[in-house]
């Protein structure tokens, strides 16, 4: 914190510099000044938040002087020194504005006094402006995330009743009437081949928008004025209010622009595909249009990248061609007719062979990714199961959560089912015999690394198996659990080494693979009924 002090005589400012404690004060800087002028030249130079002045100086009083202060930045806290011919004056400085004022000649004791008062002063409103931003900030942000809620509620059908939604519409500053017209926007972010994760999809979402106000309705501000949300298929929807079929027209030539701009922007790292509605009035059957062009994007946008299309292109589009069947999904042998006689090896040629038939034009759409999606599932969870093993605990990968924005092209449908494969293919070849030979594995890798990290997520990298599966397999080859069985050997070393050695019970501890004694010692008398010193001793 600085200070400035301004007088015209040069004694009061060497009094006022060298006697008054101002690193007890916690001020860093005092700066001095002679004249109103030469106060204001500091003031326009450096951040002072307090000022203390004569009240009487030639050419410009401390009137004048608070005055301009106060008119730059009303935060400022100016202290008036005065003597007792000047009681007017400083009657007439508090009202325009002065934190306080002290009478000469003033001790070091008051003006330090009088200074704590106003530093603790200027800190109190200083965190309260602190305090306001925060606040403001915070209600912005709900408020954003309340009208993304409201949407979502809508697209999703969620039933309100016309007050309701009203009083909603009206507490978010949403101005669009029951019968005004509007249309909807789905945006799809495109990554290719490049798995995107959920901060970078959340920051391109977040720079995307941006790129949307900017372009659609010409402003950036502080409140949003693009009334947005994202959806469960991990679409950016946009609800815009249109007046006549030109606005309308106008609107789609600036959708065309904003894929420019990202294309211009973010080269060829991402694209973005947009499908927009038919005109409709806001209040009749939002929820089924939004169901419409989910259905519509799928259809006419599919795995096609960068792409603009209107419900009009869509309607020609289902026109000229109804849905295909796929032809090499079912044909023999399937993939699951594989899988059940263990002809593993043929399986990866047969899922290309699959996914070949989803680069040909009729089968670019989300409804054919999906299926092939869901008929992979199938035959994994059958396989799983009739091995008596539960599908969600044999692998480590997502399991269709969110599927439809998972699979975009059929790179990604490989990409998760071939681990999957390989995963299927070592956990079943050979299964009693690989079993007890990673059970094995688990045991001397814990008897090794007793003092070391042993747990699930490490012994599971170990064997190349994932951790809950690795648990249920080694319960169920054993009897016990593996947690059960890591608790045994580390306190079963712990107990050789109390009676053949004379480590210390923090080393023994810490050999055992804890790091905190304490806690050894509560585990340890838990499992012998005794602490590890009164064992020892007996």
């Amino acid at each position: 914190m600085n200070v400035l002090i301004v007088d015209d005589e040069e004694y009061v400012l060497d009094f006022l510099e060298s006697d008054i404690p101002w690193g007890s004060l916690g001020v860093k800087q005092v700066f001095r000044a002679q004249s109103a002028d030469e106060a204001l030249q500091h003031i326009s130079l450096y951040p002072i938040p307090i000022v203390i002045s004569d009240i009487r100086m030639p050419e410009r009083d401390g009137i004048e002087l608070i005055t301009e202060i106060l008119e730059r930045d009303s935060a400022v806290k100016v202290i008036l020194l005065s003597g007792h011919s000047d009681f007017e004056y400083a009657k007439q400085a508090l009202k325009l504005g002065a934190s306080d004022y002290l009478l000469k000649p003033a001790t070091v004791e008051e003006i330090t006094d009088c200074l704590s008062k106003v530093i603790e002063q200027f800190q109190e409103e200083k965190q309260q402006k602190e305090n306001l931003i925060v606040a403001r900030e915070v209600l912005q942000l709900g408020a954003s995330r309340m009208r993304e809620h409201v949407l979502l509620d809508l697209l999703l059908g969620k039933k309100l009743t016309q007050k309701e939604q009203r009083r909603h519409l009206n507490a978010l500053n949403i101005k669009v009437e029951e019968n005004d017209l509007c249309f909807l926007a789905l945006l799809r972010i495109e990554t290719g081949l490049e798995e995107m994760a959920r901060e970078d999809y959340e920051l391109f979402s977040y720079a995307l928008l941006n790129m949307t106000e900017e372009i659609i309705n010409e402003r950036v501000g502080q409140d949003p004025s693009l009334w947005s949300c994202k959806d469960p298929h991990r679409f950016i929807v946009a609800l815009l209010p249109v007046q006549t079929s030109q606005d309308y027209e106008a609107f789609v030539r600036k959708w065309e622009r904003l894929q420019r701009e990202v294309r211009h922007f973010f080269k060829q790292n991402r694209t973005v595909s947009i499908f927009l509605t038919s005109i409709f009035p806001f209040g009749q059957g939002i929820h089924q249009r939004y169901t419409e062009a989910v259905n519509d994007f799928w259809l006419s946008i599919g795995t096609q990248r960068d792409v603009l299309h209107t419900a009009d292109q869509s309607q020609e589009k289902r026109a000229e061609k109804s849905l295909k069947p796929l032809s090499r999904l079912h044909l023999s042998p399937t993939i699951q007719q594989l899988m059940d006689t263990a002809n593993w090896n043929e399986i990866p040629e047969r899922l290309d062979f699959i996914l070949d038939e989803l680069i040909l034009p009729d089968f670019h759409t989300q409804h054919h990714l999906l299926e092939v999606a869901y008929y992979l599932f199938g035959c994994f969870s059958y396989i799983a199961h009739k091995q008596g093993d539960s599908f969600a605990d044999m692998v480590s990968v997502p399991v269709l959560e969110n599927g439809s924005l998972m699979f975009q092209s059929p790179e990604n449908i490989k990409e998760w089912g071939m681990p999957l494969i390989d995963q299927f293919q070592r956990s079943l070849r050979d299964v009693t015999i690989n079993q007890n030979h990673i059970v094995k594995q688990i045991q001397d890798f814990v008897e090794q690394h007793l003092h070391d990290d042993v747990s699930l997520n490490r012994l599971g990298g170990h064997v190349y198996l994932h951790p809950v599966y690795l648990s249920r397999l080694y319960k169920k080859k054993t009897g016990e659990s593996l947690s059960a069985y890591i608790l045994r050997c580390r306190m079963e070393k712990a107990a050789q080494l109390l009676t053949t050695t004379n480590m210390r019970v923090a080393d023994i501890a810490t050999e055992v693979g804890y790091q905190k004694t304490q806690y050894f010692i509560h585990i340890f008398k838990d499992s012998y009924g005794c602490t590890p010193q009164v064992f020892r001793n007996r």
